[in-house]
């Protein structure tokens, strides 16, 4: 794919959440690219056992289609309710094809006024570098070494909370999970795995059981059988407000939140040929451990006592 300068569209998946989406919207026409970008809104329908759903959707399409601040707005609304992981996957796709790279961004995110110049610029210096399959706005809180010199890191879990990828790597996934009955079989093969997380393979099998539909962790696999990265910045550029006091998840305890602040308002420090560092790396996969899973389990528990 020929390397280019040109600013990547953004895509939003949206669904019932109008406050929500009006919210990120708002955080990324802070950015002062977004009027020079292309935005793509793809819009799930109500889904048949939930009354609530219709009004609220509609509600988010109304938005939807007063949007102003980008370059061009393009808009698809379902008819049908096709559930996050159809979604993500058949918009993604659809756009990575006419653009060869997309930013994909959920409607309960709220980003830094320099989240859209990291994104571009990391999408464009790491075009040509095949290990780097996904970049990340997203980062947990981490303890960074003071001998470390640069604004981003390698991390081998890919990041669900604002991403960023091409086409080339997006084709590579294998959303059918092939070869799970040899990781199914393979002790060794699973323990390979979690050294991203000591969750990742419980969450696949879910995935494959039908207990969850997630499209993240089938990427997440695809990115390990690669001994694929993702570039992550070493302060976060996004905070997910699915936590908030008007979130639904109000009550369970948010082991991932960080301390969101704008930042990086100069250049962002790179370099042409990072390597892991691992000591951040342990550092970005301490939250995923069982250790902090299970204190994350009992903080949700008694926020939900005393509530």
């Amino acid at each position: 794919m020929m390397k280019t300068s040109k600013l990547a569209p953004i895509v939003i998946f949206a669904f019932n959440r109008p406050y929500a989406l009006k919210t990120t919207l708002e955080s990324l026409q802070a950015n002062i690219e977004s009027k020079s970008s292309i935005l793509y809104v793809f819009v799930d329908g109500p889904r048949l056992d939930n009354s609530d759903d219709s009004n609220k959707v509609f509600q988010v399409q109304d938005l939807v289609r007063h949007i102003n601040g980008f370059k061009q707005v393009h808009y698809v609304f379902s008819d049908k309710n096709k559930g996050l992981a159809k979604s993500i996957i058949d918009g993604t796709t659809e756009v990575l094809r006419i653009h060869g790279k997309a930013i994909v961004v959920e409607d309960d995110l709220f980003l830094s006024k320099s989240f859209l110049r990291y994104m571009n610029k990391m999408l464009d210096e790491y075009e040509n570098d095949k290990r780097v399959m996904q970049i990340s706005g997203y980062t947990t809180k981490i303890n960074i070494p003071d001998d470390y010199s640069y604004d981003i890191y390698l991390n081998i879990r890919a990041q669900s909370w604002s991403w960023a990828t091409w086409y080339d790597r997006w084709i590579t996934v294998d959303w059918e999970v092939n070869d799970y009955i040899q990781l199914k079989a393979e002790k060794k093969m699973q323990k390979a795995f979690c050294k991203g997380g000591s969750d990742l393979f419980n969450m696949l099998r879910g995935y494959m059981e039908g207990r969850n539909n997630s499209w993240y962790i089938r990427f997440c696999y695809s990115m390990h059988k690669q001994q694929g990265y993702s570039i992550c910045p070493i302060r976060s550029l996004v905070r997910n407000d699915g936590f908030t006091q008007e979130a639904t998840h109000c009550n369970v305890y948010n082991r991932y939140k960080i301390s969101f602040e704008e930042m990086h308002l100069g250049e962002f420090v790179t370099s042409p040929n990072i390597q892991p560092n691992k000591k951040i790396q342990k550092e970005a996969i301490k939250y995923w451990s069982l250790r902090w899973r299970l204190i994350g389990k009992f903080v949700t528990a008694l926020l939900k006592l005393f509530k």
